[in-house]
């Protein structure tokens, strides 16, 4: 089965998925970040799909890209939710809620598909669908706009900006690379490394910057 969601089908989806991530604020992220994060792990995962010979089911993917972190639901308290806190239990979590989100979409048999690709999306992932989730959500951190949540969390956290841009060098370099590392495809492996770049410029630019080395 490959069909697609129907242009209807994604906007319903995309309401209730956006209901439930509205009116909070996430630590490196900002008002209702959860939502931006996983519309923009489905586009991924329909342009990585169109890149991939895989046979897949489309609907399947697709919700599962939407949906993959809706167990974060229960992570969010008294309007705000820190994403590197409580949050161990989302996926299987996730798992046991998505039902009440999308039945009305799918059939039993693509239920118990998505609901395997949340709940493994974090671990071994069993599934063609699952492993292009699972790059499509590592890939969505990569790049120039990943800079939105390193100066959000600074922010909010009180860190100087000299400690932040350490923390970039000594410690989130290492993780990006070790995440292509472990990618599924090619195509998620080269795009990452391509953010990363422009990523490591962006950060050299601001630290010229700051020193007046550009002038």
């Amino acid at each position: 089965m490959n069909k697609e969601l129907t242009e209807l089908e994604l906007q319903k989806l995309k309401e209730r998925l956006k209901e439930e991530f509205s009116d909070y604020s996430e630590i490196a992220g900002g008002k209702n970040y959860r939502y931006i994060h996983l519309e923009t792990t489905h586009k991924l995962v329909c342009k990585l799909v169109d890149r991939l010979d895989v046979g897949v089911d489309r609907k399947v993917l697709e919700i599962s890209a939407l949906y993959h972190d809706i167990g974060r639901t229960k992570d969010i308290e008294d309007g705000e939710m820190d994403p590197f806190e409580g949050h161990e239990g989302h996926a299987k979590h996730g798992a046991e809620i998505v039902e009440d989100y999308i039945s009305d979409f799918i059939t039993e048999k693509q239920l118990k598909k998505i609901e395997e690709v949340i709940r493994n999306h974090h671990s071994k992932a069993s599934t063609t669908e699952g492993k292009i989730v699972q790059d499509a959500d590592k890939v969505e951190n990569f790049g120039v706009s990943n800079l939105w949540r390193q100066v959000h969390y600074a922010a909010q956290n009180e860190v100087e900006l000299y400690e932040s841009l350490e923390y970039f060098w000594s410690d989130a370099v290492p993780q990006f690379k070790d995440h292509i590392e472990k990618m599924h495809f090619e195509e998620t492996r080269k795009l990452a490394r391509k953010r990363l770049e422009k990523h490591k410029d962006a950060v050299r630019q601001i630290e010229k910057e700051f020193k007046a080395e550009d002038f």
